[in-house]
C-alpha cells in the first residue's frame, strides 16, 4: 500500500497572492529579494515594461522595504498595493507561482 507522498507547502509568492493569507515578514523579504534578483539579471519576462510600469514597480517595492526596514507594519492600502504589483510581475512568471 502506497502511503500518499506529503503535499509541498505552498511557495512565499503564492502565500502572498493569497489574499486569505496575512503578510509574512519572511514571505515579503522573500520577494523583495527574488525581484532584486532577477532586475539584477535582466529578467527578459519583464523586458517589456514601459517607463512608468518600472517607475510603479520601483516605488511600490522601495515603499515596502522603507515599512520593512523602519519596522512598521504595512496597512491594507500597501499589502494590497504590493500584491497586485506582484500579480502583475509574476503573471509574466508564472514558474514562480
Amino acid at each position: 500500500m502506497k502511503s500518499a507522498s506529503p503535499a509541498l507547502p505552498p511557495s512565499p509568492l503564492k502565500r502572498l497572492l493569497d489574499r486569505s493569507q496575512p503578510f509574512c515578514k519572511e514571505d515579503v523579504l522573500w520577494a523583495l529579494d527574488y525581484m532584486k534578483r532577477k532586475a539584477a539579471d535582466g529578467a527578459p519576462e519583464w523586458s517589456g515594461l514601459d517607463r512608468p510600469q518600472l517607475l510603479e514597480v520601483f516605488a511600490c517595492f522601495a515603499e515596502m522595504s522603507l515599512l520593512l526596514l523602519h519596522r512598521q507594519t504595512p496597512g491594507k492600502p500597501e499589502t494590497e498595493r504590493f500584491r497586485a504589483m506582484l500579480e502583475g510581475l509574476f503573471a509574466r512568471d508564472p514558474a514562480q507561482l
